[in-house]
């Protein structure tokens, strides 16, 4: 699908990258907007060094690619609360997936799997200072407070106003730029993408984290199979909403300018990397049903997905990110 992309032969203007700053052999790349169906077209770059893939010009007004249907703000909806066993039961579940002895838990494990396989071994546990970053209505801290968590905030500067949930996980409205505490861990949930200045949002996650403490970064990247074979189609690019698509390249050097680190990187893509962008070759939008798929295709997505995060080949994620203890006391 690469016939979509435009070489750079003379490398006109504008095609300097603007995470490294690389002149030379960019491709420029012409994306439409294909989750809404809208077809507005954009530019991007692709750097050849860093291999971020990058928005050439952000649009002015960027709420029209936000309505208020964007899944992100949707109202998180859960079953009927957990009766007291049920909470006790899955808690145990997700202190052994944590790394703490817990004996239930390890029988559960049999059966069960882990809710929040993003969270590694001894990281954090249930009273660790959480925040989410991006974190649209708060889905995943809400998930996190049903399961036993209980420190935790959001921000996000686009929902419609502050939000302070009965149970007292809280959502404000609000840029990182804005936050001053210290956080055990703080995560970015397919949000980082979606930021304008990637260099910024680094440095605030620094000045926001606790010595000990951990940052996870989850984000669809460049230079992986998906985006290989289907190019401008990849449901990963998400044009106009995903302005920095980064490469493990790309992220070291945006994080190598503060005192973090990138300390574990873990591919963990899953089928819509196939069924987004085979939606959108068949010119579909993302809220196509998924009857166009058979049971056969669906296994073969996950076979595949799976079969690529273990070749660090899938098209999504996570980044942990540690302090340099030595270079933090040199700053």
């Amino acid at each position: 699908m690469n016939e979509t992309k435009t070489n750079s032969d003379n490398n006109p203007g504008g095609l300097k990258c603007k995470i490294c700053n690389n002149e030379s052999d960019n491709e420029l790349i012409i994306a439409q907007e294909r989750h809404l169906g809208l077809g507005d077209k954009f530019e991007y770059v692709l750097c050849s060094k860093c291999l971020c893939l990058q928005i050439k010009d952000i649009p002015e007004d960027m709420d029209k690619y936000y309505p208020s249907s964007y899944y992100s703000f949707q109202e998180a909806e859960f079953p009927s609360k957990l009766n007291r066993f049920n909470f006790f039961l899955k808690k145990c579940l997700i202190n052994y997936y944590m790394g703490y002895f817990d004996i239930t838990g390890f029988f559960l494990s049999f059966i069960l799997e882990h809710p929040f396989p993003w969270i590694r071994n001894k990281e954090i546990n249930f009273n660790s200072k959480i925040l989410d970053v991006g974190t649209g209505s708060g889905r995943k801290i809400l998930s996190l407070q049903r399961s036993g968590f209980t420190n935790l905030t959001g921000i996000d500067p686009f929902i419609a106003e502050d939000v302070y949930y009965e149970n007292g996980v809280t959502v404000l409205k609000k840029d990182i730029s804005e936050i001053d505490e210290k956080y055990d861990f703080i995560m970015l949930h397919h949000s980082f993408e979606h930021m304008p200045n990637p260099q910024q949002v680094a440095k605030h996650i620094s000045q926001l984290l606790d010595s000990n403490g951990c940052a996870l970064i989850r984000i669809p990247v460049s230079n992986s199979y998906a985006w290989h074979k289907y190019g401008e189609y990849w449901a990963g690019l998400d044009a106009p909403r995903h302005f920095f698509i980064h490469s493990p390249q790309s992220m070291s050097i945006i994080f190598n300018e503060t005192d973090l680190k990138i300390d574990e990187i873990v591919y963990d893509s899953d089928i819509f990397q196939f069924m987004g962008s085979e939606k959108y070759l068949r010119n579909l939008t993302l809220s196509a049903s998924d009857d166009i798929f058979t049971n056969k295709d669906l296994r073969r997505f996950a076979r595949e997905a799976k079969k690529l995060n273990m070749n660090n080949a899938g098209d999504a994620a996570c980044f942990y990110l540690k302090k340099d203890l030595k270079l933090s006391n040199s700053l």
